[in-house]
């Protein structure tokens, strides 16, 4: 498992808040790394099958990039909610990989 998965792993399972949207991890990415995010207190979606059509209703969810608008360290609102460790840690591996 490469050190990015490793940092990301544990946030799964928790609440996260990225400007006004909330949702909880439920999955990580990473290459690009980024979160999967099931969105919380929001309405059940419909899930439309390849033609379009309704299958299924699901709660919506969202990939949310790690890295800020700069593109060049840790988003701000992830930089707030996180352990300080992890957030350093994170950060620095952003950096280290735009090098």
């Amino acid at each position: 498992m490469n050190t990015i998965l490793q940092l990301l792993e544990p946030l799964i399972g928790q609440e996260i808040h990225i400007g006004e949207h909330r949702g909880t991890v439920i999955e990580i990415h990473d290459d690009p790394p980024a979160l999967i995010l099931r969105a919380e207190n929001s309405p059940d979606a419909f899930q439309v099958d390849y033609l379009g059509r309704p299958r299924s209703m699901a709660q919506p969810t969202w990939t949310q990039p790690i890295v800020g608008s700069s593109g060049g360290n840790l988003h701000p609102d992830l930089q707030r909610q996180l352990p300080l460790e992890t957030a350093r840690a994170l950060d620095e591996f952003i950096k280290s990989s735009r090098s």
